[in-house]
């Protein structure tokens, strides 16, 4: 007959000495919640399947956090057979899953996350017991490992751990968004028990998946500083970069909160929108600095400890820091700036609007009349909202005319 644990303890006890062992894991509720389409934004569609058990390979599971943890990160690898038997790679078939893509796992793997946390947060000293722990031996790493929180506490664990969660990393689309915050990882199920195998039909292996080469768009533009087109230093010029800065910060905190909120459609949007203004100021440096190389000072910022960058004075009152990478060679060429020391300064970015003499429009179609276009440098003209069903637009109001040269400000 073969053995099979139920208790959580002794699951995880079973996980954590048996690395590199066969085993087959008994699922609660003899359910298993799988995506059916890759993760794009937000949670991914998902169905619940009749499956009372999976084979895997035990690969990693650790007792963390002095005990009060059991974490096994891809811990569990799953033979190809099994992956489509059970249904958690039904989302690799969907259409466009970035099978074989980069930054996507391409892994038939399952995490463990077992905790203490919570029943021992909710617990009195007088609830507790060790019944839990009978059938785990003293060896056993999650009574060796255990550390309590203070130093009158028990010298084992007080509370059970909760049941095994098995969670999946979903495969993502091509068209994914960026940043996910934990959106494409999703529990599809609990372990209710688990059995030590001496064998497997088929052992796991990694899925063989062509590599999709990509050419991704530079960080910065890529700056002809010898063909550029001089812009003239004038306050006009200078306050519309000026303007142009503050907004790709403000695109930047918008996408932050958008991301933090789980829209992370509208944060591609933003995050798309401030890469674009970033690039348009670059550009926007060069053309400056070419006007008049020498009433251009440069110096070299270490910023906050963090960045190190060029700092361009344009008179007496606009400065725009540069990332050291987007600087042509040209240009420090221009205005010798040879030998730079570095100076240590903190520095903390403003995205203040009210004190600004041009709006973001106003400032684009100033640009856009000296052939600076924000617009050539987005990455993309639109985003897909799976969630809503509707695409959004990156580009820029102003600019989506036949004719953007023509500004209602002229040079001072």
């Amino acid at each position: 007959m073969p053995t099979i644990e139920h208790s959580p303890d002794h699951i995880a006890h079973k996980l954590v000495t048996n690395t590199g062992s066969p085993a087959r894991i008994y699922l609660a509720g003899e359910t298993l919640t799988v995506p059916t389409k890759p993760y794009r934004s937000g949670t991914p569609p998902t169905i619940e399947l009749s499956v009372s058990h999976l084979d895997a390979v035990i690969e990693r599971a650790d007792v963390v956090d002095g005990g009060h943890n059991v974490a096994g990160f891809g811990g569990l690898h799953i033979p190809a057979s099994e992956w489509e038997r059970t249904g958690l790679g039904r989302h690799w078939n969907a259409d466009g899953a970035a099978v074989g893509e980069p930054f996507s796992n391409t892994a038939r793997r399952l995490e463990v996350w077992a905790s203490r946390e919570d029943a021992l947060y909710e617990s009195e000293r007088d609830d507790w017991s060790f019944d839990h722990l009978e059938p785990v031996p003293e060896t056993s790493p999650l009574v060796r490992e255990w550390e309590p929180l203070a130093n009158d506490g028990p010298d084992r664990p007080p509370v059970p751990l909760s049941t095994p969660e098995l969670v999946l990393s979903v495969l993502h689309a091509e068209d994914a968004a960026s940043r996910t915050s934990g959106f494409d990882r999703l529990e599809v199920g609990r372990i209710d028990g688990i059995e030590i195998l001496d064998e497997l039909e088929v052992w796991p292996t990694e899925p063989e998946v062509e590599t999709v080469d990509i050419d991704p768009s530079p960080r910065h533009p890529r700056v002809d500083y010898d063909a550029l087109d001089p812009l003239p230093q004038t306050d006009d010029v200078l306050a519309v970069v000026h303007a142009i800065n503050r907004h790709a910060k403000r695109f930047d905190t918008e996408a932050d909160r958008a991301y933090r909120i789980g829209d992370g459609a509208r944060a591609r949007v933003y995050s798309l929108k401030k890469k674009a203004l970033y690039r348009t100021k670059t550009v926007a440096v060069h053309r400056l600095v070419k006007m008049d190389p020498e009433r251009t000072r440069v110096a070299r910022h270490d910023l906050n400890g963090v960045d190190e960058m060029y700092c361009f004075y344009f008179g007496d009152e606009y400065s725009f820091h540069q990332p050291i990478p987007a600087v042509a060679d040209e240009l420090l060429d221009d205005i010798a700036a040879d030998d730079l020391e570095t100076t240590a300064i903190d520095f903390e970015p403003s995205a203040e609007m009210q004190d600004l003499e041009y709006s973001l429009d106003e400032a684009l179609c100033f640009l856009a009349s000296h052939r600076l276009d924000a617009t050539d440098y987005l990455d993309a003209t639109a985003v897909e909202d799976y969630d809503r069903g509707v695409e959004l637009s990156t580009t820029f109001d102003c600019l989506e005319t036949d004719n953007p040269t023509d500004s209602s400000h002229s040079d001072r």
